[in-house]
């Protein structure tokens, strides 16, 4: 594992315009409940990576339901500049592992996890517009990362993006995405299905017979009953 890939440990800017919506979101829960709250998208790379990074809206994921609460205060989209957009966590997509990455702070009696800019970065490769290549060349100007192996690993916990779409979600083509990715970053080319898809196939399946063989032993152990 590569530093870039340890568990997140940012100075967050909390005076940034993502820390001030969120702090209003603070003021809006009320106070006699414990909330947690993931804050995925381009808002934890304002907050823990450059400032001057903008986007319009704060996306968030809540252990409940915090529309009401957000709209009392203004904090929905079409009542403020910089709105609350709370989602489902079908929202982002991420890796199995992603929380052991991820950032953690408290905010009163408010928990937020943000997710390590990688993980963010990599959701982001389903849409991959224009403003989520901003973002991939915003965190590797700033960190240095990621670069050709640190994606590969992420792509590849991941590997299942890759899949066709059901027929209801909107089209999107991450192998392509993916294609205009690494000539964008690294200007080259990639070989998605022989270095991402294949190679984790192949450590899945070599997990899962492991998995299979343990579960057989334990199986021929086990005496019938009478």
């Amino acid at each position: 594992m590569t530093s870039f890939e340890q568990p997140w440990q940012p100075q967050l800017d909390w005076s940034a315009p993502a820390g001030r919506v969120l702090d209003q979101l603070v003021e809006a829960l009320p106070a006699n409940h414990r909330w947690e709250i993931i804050v995925f998208g381009s808002a934890p790379l304002q907050l823990g990576v450059d400032s001057g990074f903008l986007s319009g809206d704060v996306d968030v994921i809540a252990n409940e339901d915090i529309t009401s609460h957000c709209e009392r205060a203004g904090l929905l989209k079409g009542q403020a500049a910089i709105y609350v957009e709370p989602c489902t966590v079908a929202a982002f997509t991420a890796s199995p592992d992603w929380f052991v990455r991820a950032f953690r702070c408290e905010r009163r009696h408010v928990m937020f996890t943000l997710p390590h800019p990688i993980d963010i970065l990599v959701s982001k490769i389903k849409r991959l517009e224009e403003k989520d290549l901003r973002a991939f060349r915003l965190v590797r100007e700033k960190t240095g990362h990621p670069n050709e192996a640190d994606l590969i690993r992420a792509l590849r916990r991941v590997v299942d993006i890759f899949r066709p779409s059901f027929d209801e979600e909107s089209a999107g083509n991450p192998a392509h995405n993916t294609q205009v990715l690494w000539r964008e970053l690294f200007g080259k080319d990639i070989d998605v299905r022989a270095d991402v898809i294949a190679p984790a196939l192949a450590e899945r399946r070599l997990a899962y017979g492991e998995m299979a063989k343990g579960l057989k032993a334990k199986l021929s152990g086990i005496e019938p009953s009478r």
